[in-house]
């Protein structure tokens, strides 16, 4: 195997990873509605086979097995601990028609005209080829088959991201990431997507807008629901562990005084901007 995306197979196997399985319910209040609107995409039946993209801790894999009581589902990720958790999970709810794999897409080798559909939620945005590595998606995939996932547009239409950020940058020299360049925001341009998939061999390409809110936090007071967003960011964690109480604290009330709008009896709530894309092979 190539030594390809070493650096976001250190972080999601290390910090990032042991942070969203610690954080996984309230990722999962998040994240699981957006993903539905691009699993109700892929009209499973119920014997198909589903390649799982990027699934993390595994709650779409379970969702999706459910889905195909009759058929099998395979989760893929490179983060380990992510993954040792979605196998517990799956243990615990007596789930069997699931198999988890710690699978580089972009690299590793994968099983030709296998999987019915291919699915992610917010999974395929980190691969430093991402040509290749949807290339490798569309082999996996048999004839006529469906690949549908969501992503995040730009980070000035998700607040959740834009407004922290703006924030923590007047404490903390953190630098902006190219554009494109692996990481959440890595497919925020349409065209960009839509590039990708057509020279990876995929056909019959749509990019929908999708608008909607988003919960983080749930049920957690505006000082709590800050507190948590700071360490949500694992690089920013890394930076203030040196740093005294002090500069946490102005962050926090910083953030506090940005979030404010936003807070609900529920937690944040969110205005978000994500792709919905699907084609075929």
């Amino acid at each position: 195997m190539e030594d390809k995306n070493i650096k976001q197979k250190e972080f999601w196997s290390g910090k990032g990873g042991d942070y969203w399985v610690v954080k996984q319910n309230e990722m999962d209040i998040m994240l699981n509605p957006l993903g539905n609107q691009a699993l109700t995409k892929l009209n499973l039946s119920n014997d198909a086979k589903v390649l799982d993209i990027g699934c993390g801790c595994g709650a779409t894999t379970l969702s999706i097995a459910k889905m195909v009581s009759h058929g099998e589902v395979t989760g893929v990720d490179i983060s380990v601990p992510m993954l040792q958790q979605a196998k517990t999970l799956a243990k615990n709810k007596n789930i069997n028609n699931i198999e988890f794999k710690v699978t580089d897409v972009q690299v590793d080798e994968m099983p030709t005209n296998n999987y019915d559909f291919a699915f992610s939620r917010f999974g395929v945005m980190f691969f430093e080829d991402p040509v290749q590595a949807f290339r490798n998606i569309s082999q996996s995939i048999k004839e006529n088959g469906m690949l549908s996932f969501v992503c995040w547009q730009e980070p000035s239409l998700n607040p959740w991201q834009s407004l922290s950020i703006q924030v923590i940058k007047s404490y903390l020299e953190i630098p902006t990431p190219p554009l494109r360049s692996p990481g959440p925001f890595a497919f925020q341009e349409k065209e960009y997507v839509h590039e990708i998939l057509e020279k990876s061999g995929f056909s019959n390409i749509k990019i929908e807008d999708n608008q909607q809110d988003i919960t983080m936090f749930s049920g957690k007071s505006l000082k709590d629901a800050s507190e948590d967003y700071l360490a949500i960011n694992p690089v920013v964690t890394e930076m203030l562990k040196d740093s005294p109480e002090s500069l946490r604290s102005e962050i926090i009330t910083s953030l506090m005084d940005v979030f404010s709008e936003y807070h609900k009896d529920n937690g944040l709530l969110f205005p978000s901007a994500t792709w919905l894309v699907t084609a075929n092979k």
